[in-house]
């Protein structure tokens, strides 16, 4: 009998290589207006605080999701041009689909071994459902949650209570929540006492406990296949 039998997976830097498509963004943009992109501009903009950490109603899907790129010009000094550059930003963001390596493939057998997945996200339905369906995600999930049509965001325990009501036949101890970010996927599982799996490509230092923790979303099958 399988340990788990419901996937709860996170979009960004989980699923998509959002981070990698915002430095793609910004040196797209700079490179536009004539300005220099390097390291040291990279670095600067990912100081930044994480889109998803802002509370619904916050911000509008523009604000959202061009909030670290306008920080970035404050901080260089950009003042020329700044509206078309956001403008600029925005829209290759909202086009962006690029999936992390091996997901489609770990979605897939998911699927074939009798798992139900269902997708969590923060964030705007209309920006994040074109950004799923462009880079072909839709067809793998049970369901999609996206937090604007919900009124609760991850990590709020709602959030969680909200998909479980929603989940047919759902018990929560076979529930196992996927995700990469500390403060919205791992906190957000403890909130409501759902086990959870740290995505941790980057080898960072945990925030808060996790039940189990992979470098490589390939290893979430074999996870899956001793917990059996």
């Amino acid at each position: 009998m399988k340990r788990y039998n419901v996937v709860l997976i996170d979009l960004d830097d989980t699923l998509l290589n959002t981070a990698s498509d915002e430095r793609n963004a910004v040196e797209s943009v700079f490179k536009k207006h004539g300005l220099p992109f390097g390291e040291d501009i990279a670095e600067i903009f990912f100081q930044k605080a994480d889109w998803q950490t802002y509370t619904l109603g916050e911000y509008n899907a523009k604000t959202e999701f061009t909030n670290k790129f306008v920080q970035l010009l404050d901080n260089i000094g950009i003042k020329e041009n700044r509206s078309q550059m956001v403008d600029e930003y925005f829209d290759i963001m909202q086009s962006s689909k690029t999936v992390t390596p091996d997901a489609k493939r770990v979605l897939n057998t998911l699927r074939k071994r009798g798992y139900r997945v269902y997708l969590t996200a923060n964030g705007y339905s209309a920006f994040q459902r074109k950004r799923i369906e462009l880079a072909g995600l839709t067809k793998y999930f049970d369901g999609i949650f996206i937090s604007e049509e919900m009124d609760y965001r991850k990590p709020c325990k709602a959030y969680y209570d909200y998909v479980m009501h929603r989940i047919p036949e759902s018990n929560i101890s076979k529930v196992l929540v996927v995700g990469d970010a500390q403060s919205t996927d791992i906190l957000g599982a403890k909130n409501a006492r759902i086990d959870s799996c740290w995505y941790n490509p980057k080898h960072k230092n945990p925030k808060y406990k996790s039940t189990y923790e992979i470098d490589d979303i390939k290893q979430l099958l074999l996870l899956l296949e001793k917990k059996q």
